[in-house]
């Protein structure tokens, strides 16, 4: 496989109203993954289970509901008609964006989606750069021309976050819950080379290790996030990376797979809300939501 330079990456924020009153659960993931799949089978059935019988990792990602109203209580969120949500999506195939967007097309003003005890109208769909924050579209040869060479990088997690090192002697999960350099670049590092059929060495993720720093991390957070098969734990919050070494290949990399992981996510479980992942200029990031 090589590299290609027109595989499609779009994020896209579905804005949802609800239609029914009802509850849904403090975390949704596992429900949002549920509802994205039966949308991808209503436009093509073969493709849905395709993915869904894919043990590698999927090229999509989903965020929680976001944008629910206040004060949840241990139930999760109560919702009444009329009440607005909003879901994000990732879409990192060209035939899965066609069945979205197919599906969205075809189903128009009727499209619904249910999620926990409540189904929710779709009011608009943004995909457009400046669209939203957390909208937007490129290629994999318009990310790796645009990667810069700046040596400080700030980046906001905004749902639960783990990169999952897998089984190692008696331990049979071992999960980094705070941004290590090394771990969060090796993990764009393998997701990008997988997706892209580039070919980043792995000579880079030893320069992290050795180079690449935590310069400052702001209102950082643990959360326990629950699926459908358990609990996983995760961390987030918003954390600034330094490169003390100027070498411009590895640098312009590092700035390459901090750009791909608004639409990659980071770390596991991304296709049911963990590792959501923007890259920050200036300004107030987003307030972060589990």
């Amino acid at each position: 496989m090589s590299f290609n330079p027109d595989l499609t990456l779009n994020a896209i924020v579905v804005n949802l109203i609800a239609t029914t009153d009802g509850r849904v659960p403090l975390t949704q993931g596992a429900l949002a993954h549920a509802a994205f799949f039966d949308l991808v089978r209503a436009a093509d059935p073969e493709l849905a289970a395709y993915f869904h019988g894919q043990n590698a990792r999927q090229p999509f990602t989903l965020s929680p509901l976001r944008e629910l109203p206040a004060g949840p209580d241990e139930g999760g969120y109560h919702l009444r008609a009329g009440n607005r949500a909003a879901l994000r999506l990732t879409l990192l195939d060209p035939d899965l964006f066609l069945a979205f967007l197919q599906r969205l097309l075809a189903a128009g003003p009727d499209l619904r989606l249910r999620i926990g005890d409540v189904t929710f109208a779709v009011e608009s769909a943004l995909g457009t750069p400046g669209s939203h924050p957390w909208a937007g579209y490129t290629t994999a040869g318009g990310l790796r021309g645009a990667a810069g060479l700046e040596q400080r990088i700030r980046m906001v997690l905004a749902t639960p976050t783990a990169i999952n090192l897998g089984a190692l002697g008696a331990a049979k999960q071992r999960m980094v819950l705070i941004p290590i350099p090394q771990y969060v670049f090796a993990s764009l590092r393998g997701a990008w080379n997988r997706l892209t059929g580039d070919e980043i060495p792995i000579a880079f993720e030893q320069w992290v290790a050795d180079y690449v720093f935590v310069r400052e991390l702001r209102n950082w957070q643990t959360a326990v996030y629950q699926l459908k098969r358990g609990t996983y734990p995760g961390g987030f919050g918003d954390v600034t990376f330094e490169a003390l070494d100027p070498a411009p290949t590895f640098v312009r990399t590092l700035n390459l797979l901090a750009d791909f992981a608004f639409y990659s996510g980071v770390g596991t479980k991304t296709t049911m809300g963990m590792g959501q992942a923007r890259r920050l200029v200036g300004g107030i990031p987003d307030k972060v939501t589990r």
